[in-house]
């Protein structure tokens, strides 16, 4: 609930208002304003709130923090009013408006802050009560620059009723004012955020089960690998009595009681070179099962990184689930980009960093030209080919030794050094690699490398959803 009469009483009561000076005033964002006053000998911030239902002013101990936004009505105040002496400051009649006079030079200014819930406002005026600026111009009001406002009087009294509500005497009603809005805002804001991220996540849940559900609908109908080998098979067992131009063959199938079969065949090839014709179709399906099973792996680990942190989102602080938000939103506008096909490679999860594995030199040129940027890590092995692993970068945190030996198991895992089961790497950032003039699609020359020998560890590797004998 916003402040009322009385309560914006004892706020101002415990206030050094006279004589004060406005250091300068900032606005965090369109609906919050902060003055920074000099009360010899100290200095203070001096906060009001515009916000529905959190209506307010009072003294706080906290900084205004990081400016969202850059606001018109910030310049035009830090312009007019900055430097300048509060001559005087004066709950108007009651009717929740503060009124600070502000004398700067010659020039005397009113600063009318009002209080009144969905139509809270900060007016300035000169001394004739000619409008100057309005934080929130509403020209069907007569809140616009070259407008007049003189409050006038109200009917009754707006204090009537009304009480202060009860609080703590050990501490100033200024204190109690500010924790007790901090909390508000606080679970607002978490509700918020919470719903926010609970929302991305389970459209990127829907996303990523539905490519799950296409992947393992393919690998379902995908046995066409094995009927073709044993095509092959029996053409060449039967290959004695096809006659080329042949459109058919006629076989016995060994392994379903010899019971006849007709297998379609190419004319145009001799009987050898069309059961080499199946068996080019079997080792393609072959190559694409591999390839649905590898992405299907990919994605429940996605999947399981999504229900996890769905799981927890009510024991994350706020800014960890502003985290979560900028991750889900981050990954939805690459997603919506040029390459806006699904990640290749293998993605996993480490104390909440992305680790993204290419198995190959597609892959690899892929996640370096289109899911990578300069402050992700990238690991490879020193000794042996094998994919690129990069470690996706969180603003503000540095990369644990846990998750970069988690980053280490993989990229041996990867790589033709998996027998010997340890190994040295590489690891440098993104951005202190550069393509080999002329190389191999993939190819980069690292620099400032650091080196990280690894021994693969099968616990860390269950951890991660792999196996050694994957």
């Amino acid at each position: 609930m916003s402040l009322n009469s009385p309560e914006i009483d004892a706020v101002l009561s415990e206030l050094p208002l006279s004589e004060s000076h406005i250091q300068t005033v900032l606005q965090r964002d369109f609906k919050n304003l902060y003055f920074g006053i000099y009360s010899p000998p100290d200095t203070w911030w001096l906060r009001v709130c515009l916000e529905h239902p959190f209506v307010r002013l009072h003294r706080t101990a906290a900084s205004p923090g990081r400016k969202r936004s850059h606001q018109r009505f910030e310049d035009f105040l830090n312009a007019r009013i900055k430097g300048g002496r509060i001559v005087a400051a004066e709950h108007l009649y009651r009717d929740r408006i503060v009124a600070l006079e502000v004398r700067r030079s010659e020039a005397v200014s009113t600063v009318y802050i009002r209080l009144w819930g969905t139509r809270a406002n900060v007016i300035v005026t000169d001394d004739q009560g000619t409008i100057l600026d309005v934080c929130f111009r509403k020209p069907a009001e007569g809140l616009e620059t070259g407008g007049t406002f003189i409050p006038a009087p109200p009917e009754g009294d707006p204090a009537a009723g009304r009480e202060v509500r009860p609080h703590d005497a050990d501490r100033s009603f200024n204190e109690f004012i500010e924790t007790t809005y901090a909390t508000l805002e606080y679970n607002r804001d978490r509700e918020r955020l919470i719903n926010r991220s609970r929302a991305l996540l389970e459209r990127s849940r829907r996303r990523l089960g539905a490519r799950l559900a296409e992947i393992e609908h393919g690998l379902t109908a995908g046995g066409e690998g094995d009927r073709n080998r044993h095509y092959g098979d029996l053409i060449l067992a039967s290959i004695h009595l096809i006659k080329p131009g042949d459109e058919w063959a006629e076989a016995s199938d060994y392994l379903n009681d010899n019971r006849p079969v007709r297998i379609k065949l190419d004319p145009r090839l001799s009987p050898a070179d069309n059961a080499q014709n199946y068996y080019d179709r079997a080792h393609r399906a072959e190559e694409s099962a591999a390839f649905l099973e590898s992405n299907a792996l990919s994605l429940n680990h996605r999947l399981e990184r999504i229900d996890r942190r769905l799981n927890e989102l009510e024991s994350l602080e706020n800014r960890e689930l502003r985290d979560v938000i900028r991750d889900e939103e981050q990954e939805r506008k690459r997603s919506k980009g040029k390459d806006s096909g699904d990640t290749p490679g293998i993605e996993f999860e480490s104390q909440g960093f992305r680790i993204l594995v290419g198995r190959n030199a597609r892959e690899n040129d892929r996640l370096l030209r289109g899911k990578v940027r300069g402050n992700d890590w990238w690991l490879h092995t020193r000794d042996y080919a094998g994919g690129y692993v990069f470690i996706r970068n969180r603003p503000g945190k540095s990369v644990p030794l846990e998750v970069l030996l988690d980053a280490g198991n993989l990229a041996l895992f990867y790589s033709k050094g998996r027998a010997n089961r340890k190994g040295d790497l590489y690891y440098t950032q993104v951005k202190h690699l550069r393509r080999a003039k002329d190389g191999p699609t993939g190819l980069v020359i690292p620099t400032q490398e650091k080196n990280l020998h690894v021994e693969l560890d099968d616990a860390r590797l269950s951890r991660l959803g792999i196996g050694s004998s994957i």
